[in-house]
């Protein structure tokens, strides 16, 4: 126990006879200021908590914060108030009597969330452990005027805090776009096409206002990062991941994000895992949008199928395209569902960009000896197909001691959705977030967290 720890709130031990809460939560009871250091250990105890959702016992907390019984004790009681832990029954015995154990408890409050993507945009409700309780998509994305774009996400955002008052109240935003964003104020800057001196058609992306437009609108806190961080989050933070990964999204583009020690990895300029614009051999010299030619994303990408799908010969040889032509168009998801489906055409053209992306995994695994290297965006629905292509490529491009502890596996359709909620969860339960709204009970009406400027603090 710290010196400090008889000056905190004079709380006492959790009452274990009280139920669990179930789906919807009191509301909180504002509490005294605590000090920096309390809120420290105990957005330190709710973080080892989310780890086990089984439950983890006082006795397993006070041994990994290495805090006393008693501390454990005051910081278990606030977040027993707040809603955030509950009792999970009692543990396995060693010889005495069975543990208490305690659980993170994600129905305490719920999270919205907004996921941008190319041509299509999905608004859902989540709790705070990422599970979708509602959704609504609809046919606009980051090629669409922005203006409208966030309008549409707005109402529809608006629709889905508003048709469940059953529910917990909603602590936060998250929003992910696949564009270059700072993620010190949550700004969305040019891509790196852009500043390679060639065109980009989200430009009109560049500036516009999303996060404050967003939190203005709901009055609520708000988390805006590039869609591939938020996808690599959402694998990070899965249970059983390693520390080290990277995460491929093949869309319409093509981008990477990096998880290192558990961590996201942005780097300096925000431009970390823009693997689309290495230039290649073999790549016929095709002309990118960055302004240079042979770059990958002329090759792999969800574009570059779309364009080869519809080629004479491939349109000849698959009946599936064919009628897919004719009746509106090829999109990329078609032919990433083809393959999965077992349409020839469509397996080839997947294969062959298998093979094009082990080329630069294998120097990227090489290097950062990542744990495992996990595949999605819109060519999650090739399903296992496309990562048993990658993982045999890839393979036979490097050493047995990179490949031997290496795993590539598919990503979850709703990894963009999971990934926006675990970056607000993280940041409200962050010690310096917390420190702002834990006095008030919740981050609910705390204009401090609707206007600050900066999202990583």
């Amino acid at each position: 126990m710290t010196p400090r720890d008889s000056q905190h709130e004079g709380v006492q031990p959790p009452d274990t006879s009280a139920p669990a809460r179930g789906t919807k939560t009191s509301t909180p009871v504002p509490l005294r200021a605590p000090s920096f250091a309390h809120v420290s250990q105990l957005a330190e105890l709710i973080a080892e908590a989310r780890q086990y959702p089984q439950g983890v016992s006082r006795a397993d907390l006070s041994e990994t914060l290495t805090l006393g019984r008693n501390a454990v004790d005051r910081r278990l009681k606030t977040a027993v108030e707040l809603g955030l832990l509950a009792p999970a029954g009692r543990g396995v015995s060693t010889g005495g009597r069975a543990p208490e154990m305690w659980r993170f408890n994600p129905s305490a409050a719920t999270i919205l969330v907004l996921s941008i993507s190319y041509r299509s945009s999905t608004a859902a409700l989540t709790d705070l452990s990422g599970a979708i309780l509602d959704r609504i998509s609809w046919e606009e994305g980051i090629l669409s005027d922005p203006q409208t774009v966030t309008r549409h996400a707005l109402e529809h955002l608006t629709a889905l805090r508003n048709r469940h008052p059953e529910l917990p109240p909603t602590w936060g935003v998250g929003a992910c776009i696949p564009t270059a964003v700072d993620f010190r104020d949550g700004s969305l800057i040019a891509p790196a096409t852009a500043r390679a001196g060639g065109a980009s058609d989200t430009l009109s992306w560049t500036g516009f206002p999303l996060r404050s437009r967003l939190a203005q609108a709901l009055g609520l806190p708000v988390w805006v990062d590039d869609e591939v961080n938020v996808l690599a989050l959402a694998a990070a933070k899965r249970i059983g991941a390693p520390q080290d990964l990277l995460y491929v999204r093949l869309s319409l583009g093509l981008g990477m994000g990096i998880v290192s020690r558990g961590q996201v990895h942005r780097g300096a300029a925000a431009a970390s895992g823009e693997i689309a614009h290495i230039q290649m051999t073999g790549s016929g010299g095709r002309a990118c949008r960055c302004g240079r030619k042979g770059c990958l994303e002329t090759t792999l990408s969800g574009g570059a199928m779309e364009e080869a799908a519809v080629t004479p010969q491939a349109l000849k040889r698959s009946s599936y395209l064919r009628r897919l032509d004719e009746s509106g168009g090829v999109r990329c998801e078609h032919v990433f569902r083809g393959a999965a489906e077992g349409d020839p055409v469509c397996m080839r053209l997947l294969t062959e960009a298998a093979d094009r992306l082990s080329v630069v995994l294998a120097v990227l695994t090489t290097t950062y000896n990542p744990g495992e290297v996990v595949l999605g965006g819109s060519v999650a629905e090739a399903g296992e197909f496309f990562s048993r292509a990658v993982g045999q490529a890839l393979r036979r491009r490097v050493l047995p001691a990179t490949s031997e502890r290496l795993r590539v596996r598919m990503g979850n359709e709703d990894d963009a959705l999971a990934g926006a909620c675990r970056m607000v969860t993280d940041r409200l339960l962050s010690a310096h977030v917390m420190h702002v709204w834990l006095s008030h009970g919740s981050p609910v009406g705390v204009q401090e967290l609707v206007t600050h400027r900066r999202q990583d603090a």
